[in-house]
């Protein structure tokens, strides 16, 4: 096929348009050049100018183009055709300015754009990588600030958005310290090339921001490929994924520093213990966030050759927990355990150093056996998504019944399963349309607590509109009808659960909140990998609200005392809940006098 001349030129013109602003100058200057010569040939040849040289003539040519100006002469003559050509290269000189201006402040408006998004190498050391930004969601970064209190830290914070962007948005909703560096860049997070200007071979940890499953595996890759090339050892690597398909083999991750926690297990878990446990959900917030009480290890030569028992009656300012023992951790040991030399206690406390042994006599209570008082129950679970076997399995022993509602009919076979399998818990099927409010009334008449799960299949804003809507029915048919059934929802955004206001009989258990609690969580202290996994995991120590009566502790009590019937019970005493306000009180003072109603709780961890 022949192009013509035309076709060419244009093909020519739109190549070199391509090429950047250096280019455009370079071209603009031969046109120039070409213009100045063009009028300097006119202007000799037809003899329109009386200049006496041929410098002189090229001179006015150039004088005029380049600053859109005539020339002057003193005797006042000049021909009107040399002044006709000297006004048209007037007009040439003054588009091609116009031009030059144009090109030179596009420039260097993409120069500003350019240092605004970050060019240049990280050069910080020890420092917080960030890859991924969530517009609306600043936990994660409140977090870390926490953790780091009066400490200097520098954060970089990495994603394809814009930095100027970026840095409006956590600055107008974070308050961030001085002791706080924040760094921004503006990259491709899933191109290791990009990922090179992070500097991430000499940083502390690296998070990956909460995002589908697909991306969270792509940046790991990109990340572990960079970190191994370095042979670095020193950097953590922490991130977060839906499925437990999508974590990284064990191998693979002890190799490249790669921590995983497969969140929607996690976030169903804390829904089927909150669910018949009102007032869980603070629980499980303030275990896992740095405003209150935190979990830190620390070596207590002090305590050497003491049990554990004795080390919990004498602990004041933190809750000891457990301990790294022989290089194993142990969550709620045998209180006749005792601690050797190079142990370290795991404890629950505000600062890593609150920790304080005293000599204070102990002060004997009435040993009593845990017995619950716990009735059968029925729960309905409202909504369909992955996490809904796992919920079902994890709902206390005391649910007798599930009523499933507003599920697609071809995961009703899926459901049937799961009864196969149960043991003494019935599954029935609420037909009728969920979202309709006379269909709504009479589910909540047949149940104490109701569930609700997030639609999965609907985008963030989709689902959790969808779940405020339910919630709100809910509450009203539960005021109407004065029933006494609580409702725990899981939401994925923490924005969105500011639109509904908190009260009594609810729990809340938000994704991307408790996601970003964990993160910031492990950045401080990776080795606390393992102390959630159990907290979180179907076996092992868990989180658990235990009613007084139940204890034989309803009265007054000091903290040691109950500390005391709690080990005698296997159980760990982190703080108590007020039935009447579903108000957490966690690690009360040594020697503070508690006085619990029978229904208040008991937070323990324990096994069941």
């Amino acid at each position: 096929m022949k192009y013509s001349l035309k076709d060419r030129l244009a093909y020519w013109f739109d190549t070199h348009m391509q090429k950047g602003s250096i280019a455009l100058i370079k071209l603009l200057a031969i046109v120039t050049a070409l213009a100045i010569g063009l009028v300097t040939l006119v202007l000799v040849l037809l003899g329109y100018s009386e200049a006496k040289y041929g410098t002189d003539v090229f001179w006015d040519g150039f004088a005029t183009i380049i600053n859109a100006w005539m020339p002057y002469y003193s005797d006042g003559e000049g021909s009107i055709d040399y002044l006709i050509v000297m006004a048209i290269a007037a007009i040439i000189g003054l588009l091609i300015t116009s031009v030059l201006i144009g090109i030179i402040s596009n420039a260097i408006e993409e120069y500003i754009e350019g240092l605004k998004d970050g060019k240049s190498t990280v050069l910080e050391k020890d420092h917080v990588v960030i890859l991924g930004f969530i517009p609306g969601d600043y936990t994660l970064i409140k977090q870390i600030v926490l953790a780091a209190g009066t400490d200097k830290r520098s954060v970089v914070i990495a994603s394809d958005d814009s930095s100027e962007e970026m840095h409006e948005a956590i600055y107008d909703n974070v308050d961030i310290p001085k002791n706080i560096k924040l760094i921004f860049r503006t990259i491709d997070i899933f191109d290791p090339a990009s990922l090179e200007k992070l500097s991430l071979p000499t940083c502390k940890h690296i998070i990956i921001s909460p995002m589908d499953d697909r991306k969270t595996i792509k940046v790991l890759l990109a990340v572990s490929l960079l970190i191994n090339s370095n042979d670095n050892e020193k950097v953590r690597v922490s991130a977060l994924v839906s499925k437990n398909e999508h974590r990284f083999p064990e191998t693979v991750a002890a190799k490249h520093n790669v921590t995983t926690i497969q969140m929607r297990n996690a976030i169903a878990r804390m829904v089927a213990h909150s669910c018949s446990q009102t007032g869980l959900s603070d629980a499980f917030r303030e275990v896992f966030s740095f405003e209150g009480n935190e979990f830190y290890y620390r070596e207590m030569s002090e305590a050497v050759g003491m049990s554990f028992a004795d080390l919990s009656y004498r602990m004041d300012n933190a809750v000891p927990i457990g301990l790294i023992h022989e290089g194993k951790m142990m969550l709620n040991p045998d209180k006749d355990l005792k601690i050797a030399k190079g142990d370290r206690v795991i404890i629950f406390a505000e600062e890593s150093d609150s920790a304080v042994i005293t000599d204070r006599n102990y002060h004997e209570v009435p040993m009593s056996t845990y017995r619950s008082s716990e009735r059968s129950r029925k729960v309905a679970i409202v909504g369909y998504n992955g996490s809904f076997k796992l919920v079902y399995r994890e709902l206390a022993d005391t649910i007798s019944e599930v009523v499933v509602a507003g599920i697609p009919d071809e995961k009703k076979d899926t459901i049937l399963k799961l009864y196969d399998e149960s043991i003494n818990r019935k599954i029935t099927f609420f037909e009728d349309d969920i979202d309709e409010v006379e269909n709504m009334s009479e589910l909540a008449k047949k149940v104490d607590h109701v569930v609700l799960l997030s639609d999965h299949t609907l985008e963030d804003e989709d689902a959790d509109i969808q779940s405020i809507f339910r919630i709100m029915r809910f509450r009203d048919i539960r005021t109407k009808l004065d029933l006494d059934f609580n409702i725990t929802a899981e939401m994925r955004k923490k924005s969105n659960l500011n639109l509904i206001r908190e009260e009594e009989h609810m729990d809340y258990v938000v994704a991307s909140n408790m996601s970003s609690l964990f993160l910031a969580q492990l950045c401080e202290n990776y080795e606390l990998d393992d102390l959630f996994k159990e907290i979180l995991a179907n076996r092992g120590n868990e989180l658990y609200l235990k009613k007084a009566k139940d204890f034989g502790c309803d009265g007054v009590y000091t903290t040691q005392q109950l500390r005391n019937l709690a080990l005698s019970n296997k159980s760990v005493l982190l703080g108590y809940l007020r039935a009447d306000s579903y108000e957490s009180f966690f690690n009360p003072g040594l020697n503070e006098e508690i006085k619990l109603g029978a229904e208040d709780s008991l937070i323990v961890l324990s096994e069941n």
